[in-house]
């Protein structure tokens, strides 16, 4: 799995990376949970990568999405 940041999905906030997560059903139609939360960093954008397994069959993914737009912005 690479880190490239051109195919991650563009989100505004952590919460809305978490609600994507939720309204995304493994595809035994079970629900995501998060293992493991990461932050890379590619091609001069930044991004979190989630780690996922299934709370019904056990099957792993992950998630990446591009936080560039909010990382390291003032408060």
């Amino acid at each position: 799995m690479t880190d490239d940041l051109a195919k991650a999905i563009r989100v505004d906030s952590v919460g809305q990376e978490y609600a994507i997560v939720a309204a995304t059903p493994c595809a035994c139609g079970g629900r995501w949970r998060v293992i493991r939360q990461a932050l890379v960093q590619h091609a001069g954008r930044f991004g979190d990568r989630l780690e996922v397994t299934c709370a019904q069959c056990g099957a792993t993914g992950v998630f990446l999405f591009d936080i560039s737009a909010f990382f390291g912005a003032p408060l």
